[in-house]
């Protein structure tokens, strides 16, 4: 979002869910993604599914 010059609060209301959700993915504590949350972010931000996410394996797939 720094690169993009998008706060936050800009990108809860571009894209229609709340402060905390956005924060939550800024922070890099998502643990459920909501998929279409995911493709308004990607719409707005002009990016891709994965410029955002990326597989963690658990400690049971170590």
């Amino acid at each position: 979002m720094d690169a993009r010059h998008i706060t936050r609060n800009a990108l809860a209301r571009a894209v229609n869910t709340r402060f905390e959700v956005i924060d939550k993915w800024y922070q890099g504590h998502v643990e459920k993604i909501d998929a279409d949350v995911l493709a308004r972010i990607c719409f707005v931000m002009g990016c891709t599914p994965g410029d955002l996410i990326r597989y963690v394996p658990n400690e049971e797939e170590k």
